[in-house]
C-alpha cells in the first residue's frame, strides 16, 4: 500500500506556529493543487495568530505565488507547472476566504476548492515576476484601488493613518496613482516606523500619533485608513477631530470591527462601508456623510477584482522601487522562528530590526514536479 504523501505547513497552535508534516490532498472535480512560492506575512495574519481574530483556518497566509502541481479534471486551462495568483476573496462565497476559513498559503502544498477555481479566482502570473515581489501583487492592488476612489475627491493632501507595509506602499504609490502633487502624511504608532519611512519613503510627512495633526495638512484632506482593526474608529476619530471640514474622504482598507460606528459621525458603519467594497467593484460603493461645516464621502474596500490583481502584477514585474518594504525575506525555519517572535512578543522589532514585511520562502523551486492523476 503506497505510502500517505505530505508536506510541511506552518501550522498555529494557540498562539505559537510549528512546521509540521501534514498529509498531501489529492484535487478533486475543478480543483487545483499549488505549491506556494514566497508567501508574506500581513497584519490581518498576525492578528488571527495572536488570537485578535476568531478566523478558524490552521493555516493562514494569502499572499503570494504559487505554480500548479496537480489539475483535477473540468480545470481547464491551467497545468502542472503553470505559475499563479489566488484571489483571497470571493466575492460571492463566504465559505472560501484563503487563509481565514480555507487553509492558506503558508505550506508547501494547498488545495483551491472548486467554488474559488470555477469564480476565476486563480489566475495566471508573469514568469518574470519575482517571486518574493510576487507576494506584493495583492497589497499593491487593493492599495491602488483605494487610492482610485479616494480620487474622486481630488485632495490636496492624503493622509495614511497606520505605518506598515500598506501604509508605506499607500504612501509610496500616492504620488503615481492619486495626484503628482499630493501632499503625503504618515501616522505612525512607533518612532521606529516614523525613522523606517523617512528613509525609505522620503517625499512623505511622518508624524507620530499624538502629533497634532492639523499642522501638516494642506487644503483638503483624504484619509486612508490602514491599521490593525481595533485602531479604525480611533483613526477616523482623530481626524475628524483635527481636520474638521478639511477632511473630505474616507477610506477603511485595514482591519474594520464589526458595527463600527462613532458619535462624531452618527448613522456610518465603517464595517458596512468597507464590506460594501468588496471585490473592488467599480464604480466603488459610496456613502455621504452630511452635517453643518462637515461633508465626507466614505468608501472602502476588502479585495479587488481579479484584472486588478492581474494588473498590479503587470505594473510589478518592472517596479523594483518596492523591493525595501520586503525587509525580511527568510527561509522556512528562520521564518516561522521571526513569526513566532512578532506573535508572542507582539511587536515589530525583532532582534533590533523593524519588521515591516516578513517574507517565507516555502522551499519550493521555478518548476515543482508535476503530479500525475490517476
Amino acid at each position: 500500500m503506497p505510502a500517505t504523501a505530505t508536506h510541511r505547513a506552518i501550522v498555529r497552535h494557540g498562539t505559537t506556529c510549528r512546521i509540521e508534516e501534514v498529509p498531501t490532498p489529492n484535487p478533486g472535480e475543478g480543483e487545483l493543487l499549488l505549491a506556494p512560492e514566497h508567501v508574506s506575512l500581513c497584519g490581518t495574519d498576525i492578528q488571527i495568530l495572536r488570537g485578535d481574530r476568531d478566523d478558524p483556518s490552521p493555516v493562514v497566509g494569502h499572499e503570494g505565488a504559487a505554480q500548479v502541481v496537480a489539475a483535477g479534471p473540468g480545470t481547464d486551462g491551467f497545468a502542472p507547472g503553470d505559475r499563479v495568483i489566488v484571489n483571497p476573496t470571493h466575492p460571492g462565497d463566504p465559505s472560501f476566504l484563503l487563509g481565514h476559513n480555507v487553509p492558506g498559503l503558508f505550506q508547501q502544498r494547498v488545495l483551491i476548492g472548486a467554488s474559488a477555481v470555477r469564480g476565476g479566482l486563480v489566475s495566471h502570473l508573469p514568469e518574470d515576476l519575482p517571486a518574493a515581489r510576487a507576494t506584493l501583487v495583492e497589497p499593491y492592488a487593493v492599495v491602488r484601488y483605494a487610492l482610485s476612489c479616494l480620487a474622486a475627491s481630488a485632495p490636496d493632501t492624503l493622509v495614511v493613518h497606520g505605518d506598515g507595509l500598506t501604509g508605506n506602499l499607500a504612501a509610496l504609490l500616492a504620488p503615481h496613482f492619486l495626484f503628482p502633487t499630493v501632499r503625503v502624511v504618515v501616522v505612525h504608532r512607533t518612532e521606529a516606523g516614523l525613522k523606517w519611512t523617512q528613509a525609505h519613503v522620503p517625499h512623505a510627512v511622518s508624524v507620530l500619533a499624538d502629533d497634532p495633526l492639523d499642522r501638516h495638512v494642506s487644503g483638503a484632506a483624504a484619509l486612508l485608513v490602514t491599521t490593525h482593526r481595533g485602531g479604525t474608529v480611533p483613526a477616523v476619530e482623530a481626524a475628524v477631530t483635527a481636520l474638521g471640514e478639511r477632511l473630505v474622504a474616507v477610506h477603511p482598507l485595514g482591519g474594520v470591527p464589526p458595527r463600527a460606528t462613532t458619535p462624531l459621525l452618527p448613522g456610518v458603519d465603517l464595517d458596512g462601508v468597507r464590506r460594501a467594497g468588496t471585490g473592488g467593484p467599480w464604480p466603488p460603493a459610496t456613502t455621504t456623510f452630511t452635517r453643518p461645516g462637515l461633508r465626507l464621502t466614505f468608501s472602502g474596500n476588502r479585495g479587488v477584482t481579479n484584472p486588478q490583481l492581474l494588473a498590479a502584477a503587470e505594473a510589478l514585474r518592472a517596479d523594483s522601487s518596492v523591493d525595501p518594504l520586503l525587509t525580511h525575506v527568510m527561509d522556512l525555519e528562520p521564518g516561522v522562528r521571526h513569526l513566532n517572535r512578532i506573535i508572542g512578543d507582539r511587536t515589530r522589532t525583532v532582534d533590533g530590526e523593524l519588521v515591516v514585511r516578513l517574507v517565507i520562502d516555502l522551499g519550493n523551486g521555478p518548476s515543482p514536479r508535476p503530479t500525475q492523476l490517476p
